[in-house]
């Protein structure tokens, strides 16, 4: 990766293209609009968080030659986005800048202060780390819950990921990562019956995203009977696509609907 020195010549703010979808959050959200030269052709996609904001803005594929045309100070790639180009880019001398990845919201953090800096944009970076800070610390108000994160494809997330963090901030104890699991994981259909969550957390049930093909694990049994016995609540698969400040507004959203669902729990009741 081509490293992005920390100098005064970052605060000239590059122009700048983003790869994919990840990087183009972290552009949009970061970046001036008027540095922006392109974004990747998924930015406008559902599971694109900021899709709003690409509106009107050039797309791009992840492809050298149309990259190269357009002649950016900087081009940002999201974990491993742009296979070969990027190693091609570099022999270029292009500077390119990859994301990297998060699993909790430390790195979370990091990722967004390392990205301003390389665009220049250090104080609004730590606008937006101010802004995460302030979201999960009322996303921790309220009670400590059992919960199941599902997926219509059968995934779920065990210990060290991105969404067990979400969960932990949220106030909920996964009990996938209570098993000892880690990672992506499918789930255990056989052993569903014996999970008691008090909330399922689910996710890319939108009608779009989700498989419809007769295999998938929301097709089994166990996995709707589930769905229909516990209190679910439905997240924003966009706001969970990309490790992003605005996670921390998603936890506070599902932990204000899991007050909603406990009030007992939660002392609004007597």
């Amino acid at each position: 990766m081509g490293a992005v020195a920390a100098s005064p010549a970052a605060a000239l703010e590059p122009r700048v293209v983003s790869l994919d979808y990840c990087a183009d959050q972290y552009v949009l959200g970061l970046a001036d609009p008027d540095h922006v030269l392109a974004v990747s052709d998924h930015a406008d996609d559902r599971h694109s968080y900021l899709r709003a904001q690409a509106d009107g803005l050039p797309q791009i594929r992840d492809d050298a030659e149309d990259v190269l045309a357009l002649g950016p100070d900087l081009i940002v790639r999201g974990y491993d986005a742009g296979g070969r180009a990027g190693a091609y880019f570099e022999r270029l001398g292009l500077e390119t800048f990859e994301l990297g990845y998060a699993s909790d919201f430390d790195g979370v953090e990091a990722m967004i202060r390392r990205t301003a800096q390389a665009l220049g944009r250090s104080e609004t970076g730590e606008m937006r780390i101010r802004h995460m800070r302030t979201q999960l610390a009322r996303a921790s108000d309220g009670p400590r819950l059992k919960a199941l994160y599902m997926t219509p494809s059968g995934f779920t997330a065990g210990a060290d990921t991105m969404m067990d963090a979400f969960m932990n901030a949220a106030g909920f104890d996964n009990v996938i990562a209570e098993q000892g699991r880690s990672g992506w994981v499918t789930l255990p259909l056989e052993r569903l019956h014996e999970q008691q969550p008090d909330v399922i957390l689910a996710a890319f049930f939108d009608g779009e995203t989700a498989p419809l093909d007769s295999w998938s694990a929301s097709r089994h049994t166990v996995f709707r009977r589930m769905m229909e016995t516990t209190p679910v609540i439905y997240l924003d698969a966009a706001a969970l696509s990309c490790g992003a400040w605005f996670m921390a507004d998603e936890a506070l959203r599902a932990r204000q609907a899991a007050n909603a669902l406990f009030p007992r729990l939660d002392g609004a009741m007597p």
